[in-house]
């Protein structure tokens, strides 16, 4: 069968939320910290802020209840900076300018 690419996209972000993701639908930390190492080291490697203390306050500011876990809503709101941070790049803005962080 032929996934449209929206629907794969939109699967493979789930998959990927589900690889950290432990049985309470949450990601521990320093999980989420693991997860942008390892999926999204070309972008990371463009920031000048791309070590942990850069992922760490990214995710700090998106555990909306400071539980020191990322829930889905929380990770894809961090995805969405990152895609944020992607369309910059394409239109000449410096790597990892913040999406709406």
């Amino acid at each position: 069968m032929n996934i449209p690419l929206g629907e794969k996209v939109t699967l493979d972000i789930v998959t990927l939320f589900h690889q950290y993701s432990g049985d309470d639908g949450t990601i521990d930390m320093p999980g989420p910290v693991n997860l942008m190492m390892e999926n999204f080291p070309n972008f990371l490697s463009g920031c000048e802020k791309s070590d942990t203390d850069y992922l760490s306050n990214a995710l700090e500011k998106k555990d909306d209840n400071k539980d020191k876990k990322v829930n889905y809503s929380e990770f894809l709101s961090l995805l969405g900076d990152t895609a944020i941070d992607y369309h910059k790049i394409m239109h000449g803005v410096a790597p990892c300018s913040g999406g709406s962080q």
